[in-house]
């Protein structure tokens, strides 16, 4: 695994508790679980990619997006990762950061 790069275009199958934290995922075909308390946070978007026409009032919605750093730990040989998540709609979250 690589330390700290972007992972383009990997999403990971995540399960979450009631009030929305991750607690396992599956990426890789590989399962892991949550073994700390996931940190959440907000990142912001590259706004200067935006079309200049924003809705009114979605311009929050469109420059931050809500993450959560994991660390985890690889069911198959205890492996543990941190993992930047990105959250969507549904179970399939970007992954936008590993390090070992």
């Amino acid at each position: 695994m690589t330390s700290g790069a972007a992972v383009e275009r990997d999403t990971a199958t995540v399960w979450t508790t009631p009030s929305g934290a991750p607690e396992r995922l599956v990426w890789g075909g590989r399962r892991f679980l949550v073994v700390a308390k996931p940190i959440p946070w907000v990142d912001r978007t590259v706004w200067w990619d935006l079309s200049p026409r924003v809705p009114v009032g979605g311009a929050a919605q469109l420059l931050e997006q809500p993450m959560w750093q994991v660390q985890a730990k690889a069911l198959d040989i205890g492996e543990l990762l941190i993992l930047n998540l990105a959250v969507t709609d549904g179970q399939h979250w970007p992954i936008t950061a590993v390090f070992d």
